[in-house]
């Protein structure tokens, strides 16, 4: 692909190129390896939705928003609402168990936004199985694309509704032109015109109205897509004038990083940054997740299974080595549990305890239990410049336990976390995970067709799929928040 041409005023239209590369992207092109990546991360964003939708603050603003009739899904409602609204209510309970997929060195979290953005408009027009699932997948790899250019997000900005809001118009605007180039530019500039820069801080400080940041994104890429599609314009080069200088870690070379990822997908698995991203095997931020392989590994291996309650009395200390981006966040009390899926004493404390790290360490109970407490005082954070080269390439962290006898276990993460890259789909836990997660809110049978709709997308369409959807009846209590603030 040449080199992205020159504006009017001197602006780089990177948007065009970008729209170009989304354009060739058809689903019976991919490589197979490709359509299972897509089809894994589909069920994984619907399994962590039906997941939280018995979460108070979760249907509390289900129910505040979804007002109206129209022709797209809501999960777990007969109703539907027109496809934006769609979007933002089936997108509020995604990441609520901090349990969505994420692309580690784009750093955002792709399919989350593309999913329900795309399934909501391609219901309310009919849209055959393939094209939804070709527009899945352009807006994943556009979205990507942006968030690798950008190199992060500004200190303080959480990367919610950055670059993935304009993936995720990509696709919507691929599936509403049938993959036309110029209108998927149209939308990716559209969308950078009014950039979503979320405040970190609410969100590890563990406060509800970050359940407002997907859903808005999520609703935003309907509308620019839709725009897009109607007819609306922004100024071309939007993206690299506008866009990254609010958000992009470093809008200066931003152009010259975009270039280098011009390069369509190749026919083989080469080139596809959809077989980079993650599918989580921990419920808590991706940037502890090479801190907590470190702690399974130490259960599984190290501690055993006969003794683990009687060295836990024992510990003395915990030391915990890190990278820089992961040593912030040493919150030894959250106050809540959406608080502790960001703290690195809390989850090390809650899974050397209870011997797991799955939901039962973020519920009322555990929050208020006195040795999780005890021992997460016990845990000491350090940040090892030796360890900031293995970031964003992996997530790599040393855990070691030190006993009052003098003794000690360590285990460590030098590379991407289990659950990341090419190999995410050999990972037993994270090939059940959504058939567990759904399990755990529905009855088996609803669980299983659920899946199944989805494995059938390409052949069947949407119809099989939205009407498991619209048929979940949770009716189980979801674990107990802490507080809801």
């Amino acid at each position: 692909m040449p080199a992205p041409t020159t504006g009017p005023h001197g602006t780089r239209q990177l948007a065009a190129h970008l729209g170009q590369l989304a354009a060739a992207v058809r689903w019976d092109d991919a490589p197979e390896v490709v359509r299972a990546r897509v089809l894994a991360l589909t069920a994984d964003v619907l399994a962590t939705a039906v997941a939280a939708l018995e979460r108070p603050d979760v249907v509390a603003l289900r129910d505040a928003v979804a007002v109206g009739e129209g022709p797209s899904t809501v999960i777990g409602r007969a109703g539907g609402l027109p496809p934006a609204m769609a979007g933002f209510v089936n997108a509020v309970p995604i990441a609520r168990e901090q349990l969505q997929d994420g692309h580690r060195r784009a750093r955002g979290h792709p399919a989350s936004h593309v999913v329900p953005a795309v399934l909501a408009v391609a219901e309310a027009h009919g849209a055959s199985g393939t094209a939804t699932l070709s527009a899945v997948l352009a807006g994943y790899e556009t979205g990507v694309r942006i968030g690798l250019a950008m190199a992060g997000t500004p200190r303080g900005v959480h990367d919610i509704g950055t670059w993935a809001l304009l993936g995720a118009a990509a696709g919507v605007a691929h599936l509403l032109s049938d993959g036309h180039a110029e209108t998927i530019a149209a939308a990716i500039d559209s969308a950078a015109t009014l950039p979503i820069a979320p405040d970190a801080h609410s969100v590890f400080a563990g406060f509800t109205a970050q359940n407002l940041y997907l859903p808005t994104a999520v609703q935003a890429a309907v509308l620019h897509g839709q725009a897009a599609a109607a007819g609306l314009r922004a100024a071309p080069g939007t993206l690299e004038r506008h866009f990254a200088s609010q958000v992009a870690g470093d809008p200066a070379g931003l152009t010259d990083r975009m270039q280098r990822l011009l390069v369509p997908p190749a026919s083989s698995p080469e080139g596809w940054t959809v077989l980079d991203g993650y599918l989580k095997r921990h419920p808590t931020c991706a940037l502890l997740h090479g801190i907590n392989d470190a702690v399974e590994d130490l259960l599984e291996e190290a501690l055993g299974e006969t003794d683990r309650f009687d060295r836990i009395d024992r510990i003395d200390t915990v030391l915990v080595r890190t990278y820089g981006a992961a040593a912030d966040f040493d919150e030894i009390a959250p106050t809540n549990d959406m608080a502790a899926r960001f703290s690195i004493p809390w989850t090390v404390a809650a899974a050397l305890t209870l011997g797991t790290l799955d939901e039962t360490a973020f519920t009322a109970t555990t929050l208020d239990d006195a040795r999780v407490r005890e021992l997460a005082g016990r845990v000491r954070i350090e940040h090892d410049p030796e360890l900031d080269a293995g970031y964003p390439a992996g997530r790599p962290a040393v855990v070691t336990v030190r006993f009052r006898d003098g003794t000690w276990v360590e285990a460590g993460c030098r590379t991407a976390p289990r659950g990341d890259g090419p190999a995410a789909l050999a990972d037993p836990t994270v090939v059940s995970k959504p058939g567990v997660l759904l399990r755990r809110a529905v009855d088996p049978e609803t669980a299983d067709a659920v899946l199944a709709a989805v494995a059938a997308l390409a052949d069947r369409g949407l119809a099989p799929l939205a009407r498991e959807l619209r048929g979940i009846g949770v009716g189980q209590h979801a674990p107990a928040t802490a507080q809801f603030r």
